[in-house]
């Protein structure tokens, strides 16, 4: 009998905590509902833009957000407006219909308060069309347009004729080249101060403007830039130590071998890839400077041109427009 007793109170015990235990989680799922009705019928207290792309410029403003998001609240934020009234993800599509932002983030916080995240997009390159318009590039051809509260120092591509939003395979490859260039110019701050314009031309070859130096720079269909701008800058380091930075009106790069120099009177320097001559040798400072030019900037000769090819740009008018956010 002892034995069944000491059963029967097991047993007791053990229906009295099951029974206390469901109490708990009674109370707990009651708790839980009553602070969800709670939060729900609390109204919005505030709303709060946080810019979280830690960017070093401000293409868009509080107002501007505000104004995307209720435009028929003539920009005024619908303080008191139950939370659950709120469609937070049509509304995050809504402001991400801007084009320079990338992404927007909105949600309560536990004291009612609206959270606005907004990561801008980042451009990449300034463009110039035929007609003068001016907009900025980021990285996947998204077309931003200028703002007047800000200005990005960016390479500059003149005769940018792409329409970005409807890209044929010829452009969304002259787009990616675009890009990668302007990526290696931006990485050199060498190359960032000395490049003033990048030229498209007809052919959507590349040609650019120095800022120091009164030569047009030929780039051609190349898009190996480490080798290019390798030559370059040890073609450079010679001229600058001849000063005669003024004394050429074409440096030439296209060619794989080959930098062909275009004198002012026109005659053309030829440098081939086979060796370098003690002059220019001479003109390297450091060991690395001269193994590199060694290795790209040969020996050079001169050869008559009377009647040196120059450059001839043609636009291309084509509409150009933003491209549109799906």
């Amino acid at each position: 009998n002892d034995f069944i007793m000491r059963i029967n109170k097991t047993k007791i015990f053990q229906v009295i905590g099951m029974v206390a235990w469901m109490m708990i989680g009674a109370s707990i799922v009651v708790l839980l509902v009553s602070a969800i009705k709670k939060e729900t019928s609390t109204g919005c207290k505030e709303a709060i833009v946080t810019f979280i792309d830690k960017k070093n410029y401000r293409m868009l403003n509080e107002q501007e957000i505000f104004s995307a998001l209720w435009p028929s609240e003539k920009n005024q934020f619908p303080t008191g407006k139950l939370a659950k009234d709120f469609d937070l993800f049509k509304l995050e599509k809504q402001v991400e219909k801007n084009p320079w932002v990338l992404s927007a983030d909105l949600y309560f916080d536990q004291n009612q308060k609206m959270h606005i995240d907004i990561k801008q997009r980042e451009p990449i390159a300034r463009v110039f069309t035929p007609n003068g318009n001016s907009y900025y590039m980021d990285k996947e051809f998204f077309i931003l347009p200028v703002k007047s509260n800000d200005i990005i120092s960016l390479p500059v591509f003149t005769n940018f004729y792409f329409n970005t939003s409807s890209a044929s395979n010829v452009d969304s490859a002259v787009l990616q080249k675009i890009a990668s260039l302007s990526s290696f110019i931006l990485a050199d701050a060498f190359w960032a101060a000395q490049i003033e314009a990048i030229n498209i031309n007809a052919d959507n070859s590349f040609e650019m403007t120095p800022q120091v130096g009164n030569q047009i720079i030929v780039l051609g269909d190349r898009s190996d830039w480490i080798n290019v701008f390798g030559k370059l800058k040890s073609l450079y380091q010679y001229i600058n130590v001849e000063n005669e930075w003024n004394k050429y009106s074409k440096i030439d790069l296209q060619f794989k071998d080959q930098i062909v120099c275009v004198r002012n009177n026109a005659s053309v320097i030829k440098s081939d890839s086979l060796a370098v001559d003690e002059p220019l040798k001479n003109s390297i400072d450091t060991p690395l400077d001269k193994k590199q030019v060694e290795k790209n900037t040969p020996f050079v000769k001169l050869e008559n041109h009377p009647n040196p090819i120059k450059s001839i740009t043609i636009n291309k008018p084509k509409a150009l427009m933003p491209a549109k956010k799906k």
